[in-house]
């Protein structure tokens, strides 16, 4: 008789680690943040808020694309993922906000979002569950990897 325990070991290690990149927004620093993580051999899933959005990542390589509204409706990432990190890049702080909710319901591990308002909105972003908030002007974050 076998273990669950080593059953679920099992399907863990089968599974790949990926970075999560949640709503780039059609922004520059976004989709080249997606592409600089791809080029280092990183899986990526990223959500996206429309189908326009979604075709522009695909085309820039492997991306999972997900719907953020198909996955706010099940609260749970496709089980061929294990998500350790996620990056959200600010679109509007409404729409920030809610993106950070269901990332962190998502993925609990590290959290940064990529922020270029000159507003203290840091804290606000953290408050929401961020673990770091990155204030950048040129939106380039590939030192994070």
């Amino acid at each position: 008789m076998a273990f669950a325990g080593s059953d679920v070991k099992a399907r863990l290690a089968a599974m790949d680690e990926a970075m999560m990149v949640v709503s780039t927004g059609h922004g520059a620093a976004g989709m080249n943040f997606v592409d600089v993580l791809l080029k280092r051999g990183f899986a990526v899933v990223v959500l996206v808020h429309s189908e326009e959005e979604g075709e522009q990542l695909q085309s820039l390589g492997a991306v999972t694309v997900r719907y953020i509204q198909e996955m706010a409706d099940r609260n749970q990432l496709p089980l061929e993922f294990v998500v350790k990190s996620a990056f959200v890049f600010e679109n509007s702080l409404p729409q920030c906000c809610q993106d950070i909710e269901l990332c962190r319901s998502l993925c609990p591990q590290q959290l940064y979002v990529v922020s270029s308002n000159r507003a203290p909105v840091g804290l606000v972003y953290k408050g929401l569950g961020a673990t770091y908030v990155i204030h950048s002007r040129s939106g380039d974050v590939s030192f994070l990897l």
